[in-house]
């Protein structure tokens, strides 16, 4: 990340807790990420969106959805509710898919069941962002957790020179494209 990261978690969604520690810790262990444990805060999200005292958010902020067989079917609809209150302040949402049955990982399909309408519809349509699976073996876990950082913002630092060379060929590119558009400046001739 390119500053402090906030992941907002609502303690009615099954898991969550458990995730967002997850990421945190796999922030301050992937090697080559501009991420770190130090930058992650976890904040409780009703309190943050909702909260009369709540502090203003600064930073990055995510709100971090754990899909499973329990989404949505909290008592009260909390999840829903703070899902929508992220999305209409314009707050990423970023979901994960629990793969694993012991776990609570179900087919995709059964969130269209489980999730309200109005959070399927316009303007919200939740599911036009694509979830990362959360796969169950140690070694996928850790690819799905180092794919949960990056759809949460972080960069991979060995991105730093391939970005520097990025930015050198459109600045080029656009200097070329100057010299392009100049017009000649009129040659004067030089009598003998």
């Amino acid at each position: 990340f390119s500053g402090p990261v906030t992941i907002l978690v609502c303690r009615g969604n099954v898991g969550v807790l458990d995730l967002s520690e997850l990421v945190k810790t796999a922030a301050g262990e992937g090697r080559g990420s501009t991420a770190s444990a130090e930058t992650v805060t976890i904040r409780d999200a009703e309190e943050a969106l909702e909260g009369v005292n709540a502090a203003p958010l600064s930073g990055h902020v995510v709100f971090l959805l754990y899909l499973n067989d329990k989404t949505f079917l909290d008592a009260g609809g909390a999840v829903a509710r703070l899902v929508q209150a992220a999305m209409d302040r314009r707050i990423a949402v970023a979901m994960v898919h629990e793969q694993d049955p012991t776990c609570g990982g179900v087919p995709f399909r059964n969130f269209f069941q489980q999730t309200p309408q109005v959070l399927q519809q316009q303007p919200y349509k939740l599911y036009n962002t694509v979830a990362v699976p959360l796969y169950p073996a140690p070694e996928h876990r850790t690819v799905s957790l180092r794919l949960i950082l990056t759809s949460m913002g972080a960069v991979p630092c060995d991105a730093g020179p391939l970005q520097r060379r990025w930015q050198l060929l459109r600045r080029r590119i656009a200097v070329a494209r100057l010299v392009r558009r100049r017009p000649a400046e009129p040659q004067q001739i030089v009598q003998p």
